[in-house]
């Protein structure tokens, strides 16, 4: 399978939420493609939300599901790409969370919060 063309629109959105790729990045094909090519090209860049909106509403939405990988991701994004999050605003975020979600989503997610948080301490 060969790789897909990589939409600029998509390429520059998903740099300001995640930063740079790896430089061993993996082949831009399956469910890769369509993040890159539909969702950061066509959806994370549409009028009506910021950046820190849509930050905001994803973080949620993962810590309310479980989704602790992709949550991981987005919190590292979060901190370190453009218009980054303070931990406070993720922390009370995961604190809204619990309360509409379910306790565990909202513990859940603080603790994955937390441990991305030690990670990126200089």
């Amino acid at each position: 399978m060969s790789e897909v063309p990589k939409d600029p629109a998509g390429v520059t959105m998903y740099e300001k939420i995640f930063g740079k790729p790896e430089p061993k990045e993996k082949p831009l094909m399956g469910v890769r493609e369509l993040s890159v090519n539909h969702l950061f090209a066509k959806v994370w860049t549409r009028g009506g939300l910021s950046l820190r909106d849509r930050r905001l509403v994803t973080l949620a939405l993962l810590a309310a599901q479980g989704r602790t990988d992709q949550l991981r991701a987005h919190l590292r994004g979060a901190r370190l790409g453009e218009e980054p999050l303070s931990e406070e605003e993720v922390m009370e975020l995961l604190i809204h969370v619990a309360h509409y979600a379910g306790w565990a989503a909202g513990a859940g997610g603080q603790g994955v919060a937390q441990s991305v948080f030690e990670e990126l301490e200089p």
